[in-house]
């Protein structure tokens, strides 16, 4: 439907406005060079391919000093940065999360516990879920999706399960499952609409 506009128009008052719309995606492990990361650079390259600006949240590089007995009260300054960064800037966040003794990393848990939780409310969030099992992280979705919903986030009701994912890339590092590779071009789409 066309927006009408009644009285007298002016065009020199109205200003063009645009918006960068930023999408985090959220490496959520802390092991460095993982089958997540991988997955989590598909995901950005496919989202980047519909002109939404990008970030990369790699947990294993939160600084040192992220986890003390202090952290809910002073957080640094190198994780407020981050975090200003990483999570403020954006409107959408996409959890990328492998499957730990059936949930999801703790270090994930920690990270946003120990976040300012107002910066999460209202915000838009999805999650794709990779194991080497047969579940994809069905569970960890599951137990994610109530801690988003407690944080008052809106959770996309697309959320891929890449089970048997170490055997989805071939020795080179590329993802040679086609139905995955649909699954996750589908999840770009549908979230920057």
């Amino acid at each position: 439907m066309p927006l009408i506009i009644y009285g007298q128009f002016e065009p020199s008052r109205f200003v063009l406005v645009t918006f960068v719309i930023v999408i985090t995606v959220i490496i959520s492990t802390n092991r460095k060079e993982s089958t997540t990361s991988r997955v989590a650079a598909i995901v950005g390259s496919l989202i980047e391919k519909h002109g939404q600006e990008v970030r990369i949240l790699d947990l294993s590089e939160l600084p040192s000093d992220f986890c003390n007995p202090y952290m809910y009260e002073a957080r640094s300054a190198d994780f407020m940065k981050l975090f200003e960064y990483y999570i403020e800037a954006a409107h959408h966040l996409v959890f990328v999360i492998p499957e730990y003794n059936g949930s999801y990393p703790g270090v994930l848990k920690l990270f946003i516990d120990a976040s300012p939780v107002k910066s999460f409310w209202h915000k838009h969030a999805s999650m794709i879920g990779i194991s080497d099992g047969h579940a994809g992280n069905s569970r960890g979705q599951d137990h994610l999706t109530g801690v988003l919903h407690y944080l008052k986030m809106h959770v996309h009701y697309h959320k891929p399960k890449l089970s048997g994912i170490t055997k989805s890339f071939d020795t080179d590092g590329k993802l040679i499952n086609e139905l995955y590779q649909h699954q996750l071009e589908e999840h770009a789409e549908l979230i920057v609409k």
